[in-house]
């Protein structure tokens, strides 16, 4: 015999009830900012990269395979969407590459996309805060690197973005 259901579940099953509303999430404060394409909270990782190469030049070998290992999406990110450098590889001299990427909690499912330098000022007037992060690649030897992150957008808070019902996950 089956267990009796409880009286809770019952409850959830009449007819005409409402679903509980969702919670409100509550938006920050307004940040006061002067131009909102312009980078600001810069994170250079411009000392890591001499340190890592320094390591190399050196012969180690664990710090070479640690940087020369790009994940195939961000080699595949490279070559589609990649935005060419006058810069050299430092390993192997070919030339570099910058991929960016937007991460932000009001862009929603759209977070962590590859986006283009001229799509950044776009987006920096239709959002309030979101993170951009540039790694170099190479494409020949597969050295990745994290140059710079910063911080884009007007300031005014937004709720996230929906889910398009077309979306894949």
């Amino acid at each position: 015999m089956a267990a009796p259901r409880s009286s809770s579940h019952r409850a959830t099953r009449i007819r005409g009830a409402r679903p509980a509303e969702p919670a409100r999430v509550e938006l920050a404060a307004p940040e006061d900012v002067a131009d909102p394409a312009r980078p600001r909270a810069v994170v250079d990782h411009g000392l890591e990269r001499r340190a890592v190469l320094e390591r190399i030049g050196r012969g180690d070998a664990f710090a070479r395979e640690e940087h020369c290992d790009a994940d195939p999406y961000l080699l595949r990110a490279a070559r589609h969407h990649g935005e060419a450098t006058e810069r050299p590889c430092p390993l192997c001299h070919e030339e570099l590459v910058h991929v960016t990427y937007v991460f932000g909690d009001e862009l929603g499912p759209f977070s962590g996309r590859v986006k283009s330098s001229p799509e950044l000022p776009v987006m920096a007037h239709e959002h309030g805060h979101f993170r951009v992060y540039v790694v170099e690649v190479c494409t020949g030897c597969a050295w990745n690197h994290l140059t710079m992150s910063y911080v884009l957008g007007d300031g005014v808070p937004r709720r996230p973005l929906r889910k398009p019902a077309d979306l894949l996950d």
